[in-house]
């Protein structure tokens, strides 16, 4: 379906397993024996010098190169020896970054260890003196060197652009041999949004887009989406120079446009020419003026608009070869703009057409219309897929839908589901909004070869819930239970991150398993350090507040007396200014009052 999705360029030939252990950890790894030297303590740094060289093959492909060199980077930062990258497979003592270097009986372990791990496996291994980091992908090498950087020198990526990197001279490690993989989810993604320089919301392409691609790679989501949400936003941020070359180094796919049909239909290009391309209003009247800005609809059952849209979409993607999902989402302005004419919102003969019915005759001429246009698309990019969206005006899914075409990858909204009076998990939420995506979602599932559950993990600001870590574990686990291959989560505003969720959500897309208990102590570990132990008591009133509102419709209580009296106690024996920085952040984001 996309350009990447065959990686295998590191390995390809893979043997029986050797043998596993059950030694789990928070990214859910498995401790392998194999017949391999030994040794009880690798000296890998010691006073801040190193006789270690980081071994790559000169041709390997550019994630793993990036992968050494981040290995380089942040070894140096942490000891201040910069060790040597190399591609003489005979230097020793070595990291090796992927399998080149490796004598024929490690190549084997190694091989072993990552059989049946997916293409995201990856395994960090030890034999000798050799430290060995790879993965059945170039982007799962990347996630070896930053799993080895978290587990065993103690970095953090907890939030974007701020990493945690220890300060020590001295690196000594126990042998280790884990492997890990697959992940239960096949996609993991967030959208990149705001999107770079966009009218009236500033510029975030360098304090948002590019941090938060960084931190998706650390933290093993395999998607960079980039949510352009107009005519020539990718342009005008000079997207291939700037974003795709952070994203390829990566090893990531890319999905570009979110709300996009009038990046491929314009209406300043065809609103005078061809007004009958755009949506019927009420009134009869044409939706074919600029005034609107981006949010024009158009009018789907038009046999000329989906074969003008896929020629468009084409013609771009022969500008942007490096895309691999192109979005075909509908208008985001309200839930009723949508084309009323008679074709778009067929219903049954005889029947009489009311709004929910209308409604619902859209959303099946939205699956006709995505189908046509997928399967001229693939004509001439049989890689690429197309990115429908059930949301707003389609979430509701006609009893009569045709299946979604092979290249085209269905995702549901669960919108507005972050307005409700309560954050609760879906599976088992009593409320309505919930029980109704409760039954769409799987609907859909059963026309789409290729599913994902899109998310709304960062926009409930607007109802101040500072935390739903337990619900996104709960969620998760529901929807791996029901076959869901994709997970995705929306980051609407700048600034608006949300530490613990997003955290949560990261883990959990891979191993959701995982314990509340086991994330939030490794959050706090990482990210407060010697504050961790009340940092983690902070954030456990606020998932106790979040459990008990699930039983009760009485106002949320958030603990606020418990929490700022925590705060200030912590504040007042905490020494790292870092940490220190880091608590004041956590309390003004959750509009705590400390006062002096």
């Amino acid at each position: 379906m996309c350009h990447r999705l065959g990686f295998h360029a590191l390995l390809t030939t893979l043997v029986l397993v050797i043998g596993t252990g059950t030694t789990s950890s928070a990214w859910g790894e498995n401790a392998a024996t194999a017949e391999r030297p030994t040794q009880n303590k690798i000296d890998l740094i010691v006073d801040g010098q190193s006789t270690y060289a980081i071994v790559v093959a000169a041709d390997a492909p550019l994630p793993v190169k990036f992968a050494a060199e981040e290995l380089q980077k942040y070894l140096q930062q942490i000891s201040g020896s910069r060790l040597p990258i190399t591609s003489d497979a005979s230097r020793s003592p070595a990291i090796c970054v992927g399998e080149y270097g490796l004598p024929d009986n490690e190549k084997g372990a190694l091989r072993a260890a990552l059989k049946d791990r997916g293409e995201d496996g990856y395994a960090m291994q030890t034999a000798g003196t050799r430290i060995i980091l790879a993965g059945n992908s170039p982007r799962a090498t990347l996630y070896s060197v930053y799993h080895f950087l978290e587990k065993h020198l103690g970095c953090g990526w907890c939030i974007p652009g701020d990493d945690t990197v220890p300060k020590k001279t001295t690196v000594r490690l126990a042998a280790f041999d884990d492997a890990v993989g697959p992940p239960a989810y096949k996609m993991r993604k967030i959208v990149l949004f705001p999107y770079g320089s966009t009218s009236g919301r500033g510029h975030f392409m360098k304090s948002h887009n590019l941090p938060h691609t960084d931190w998706m790679a650390k933290n093993r989501f395999n998607w960079a989406h980039a949510g352009t949400n107009g005519p020539n936003n990718w342009e005008k941020n000079k997207s291939r120079e700037v974003l795709v070359p952070e994203v390829e180094k990566r090893g990531l796919l890319l999905e570009v446009g979110g709300h996009a049909l009038n990046t491929y239909l314009p209406v300043v290009r065809y609103g005078k020419t061809h007004p009958e391309y755009f949506a019927m209003k009420a009134d009869g009247t044409r939706a074919n003026t600029a005034s609107r800005g981006n949010w024009i609809c158009i009018c789907l059952s038009h046999p000329d608009v989906s074969r003008e849209m896929a020629k468009n979409i084409c013609d771009w993607v022969d500008e942007n070869p490096e895309v691999d999902s192109v979005d075909l989402w509908h208008d985001d302005q309200t839930v009723d703009d949508y084309c009323r004419c008679p074709k778009c919102t067929q219903v049954s003969e005889g029947s009489a057409k009311t709004e929910a019915q209308a409604k619902v005759a859209y959303a099946n001429s939205y699956v006709r219309f995505t189908n046509r246009v997928a399967v001229l698309v693939a004509k001439r990019h049989p890689k690429v897929s197309v990115n429908a969206l059930m949301y707003k005006q389609t979430l509701n899914c006609p009893a009569d839908a045709p299946p979604l075409a092979d290249n085209v990858l269905v995702g549901v909204a669960l919108y507005p589901r972050w307005i409700q009076k309560r954050m609760r998990p879906l599976e088992t939420s009593p409320q309505a909004i919930d029980a109704n995506l409760r039954k769409q979602f799987p609907a859909w599932q059963k026309l789409s070869k290729h599913f994902y559950i899109y998310e709304y993990y960062t926009l409930t600001y607007r109802e101040n819930f500072w935390s739903y870590a337990s619900m996104i574990r709960d969620d998760m686990r529901y929807f791996r239970r029901c076959g869901v291959d994709g997970i995705s989560s929306d980051q609407h505003v700048a600034g608006k991150w949300y530490d613990l969720n997003m955290y949560a959500y990261a883990r959990l897309a891979w191993n959701p398993d995982l314990e509340l208990e086991e994330i939030v102590a490794d959050f706090c570990d990482h990210y407060y350090g010697e504050a961790s132990k009340p940092m983690q008591a902070y954030w456990n009133l606020l998932e106790e507040g979040l459990r008990e509102s699930w039983q009760s419709d009485a106002p949320i209580d958030w603990r606020d007396k418990q929490r700022t009296a925590l705060i200030h106690k912590v504040l007042s024996s905490v020494k790292d200014p870092i940490a220190k920085r880091r608590i004041l952040a956590t309390a003004v984001k959750h509009k705590l009052k400390l006062g002096k």
